[in-house]
């Protein structure tokens, strides 16, 4: 048990990136992790295509208001570690699949 938490063991996370670190070391997580990027990839990459294509006011709000709450949490992490955690390149990564992926549903026709 952690000191001044009782009931919390040592070994539970204590942040995102520790929350995260499993589905990237441990081989049986690996297809939820390729699910979830995927599932993640396709809302951001159809809500680009709709704000772009569409011209949509609650989809360009809704891009605004994540990426906003994406710069907020890369520049909380480089401004307490110094460099970009787990967590922090896992939102950068998601951004730019989800661009690849309106760009290419713009180019095949899809959108």
């Amino acid at each position: 048990m952690a000191d001044g938490e009782p009931g919390r063991p040592d070994d539970d996370p204590h942040s995102l990136d520790d929350w995260l670190k499993p589905f990237f070391s441990d081989a049986t997580l690996r297809p939820v992790l390729v699910v979830a990027a995927g599932s993640l990839t396709a809302v951001g990459g159809g809500t680009v295509a709709w704000a772009v294509r569409g011209r949509s006011l609650a989809a360009v709000a809704a891009l605004v208001l994540l990426a906003g709450m994406s710069v907020d949490v890369l520049l909380r992490d480089r401004r307490r570690r110094g460099r970009l955690g787990l967590a922090s390149r896992c939102i950068v990564g998601l951004w730019a699949l989800s661009l690849l992926a309106a760009g290419a549903a713009v180019a095949l026709g899809l959108a």
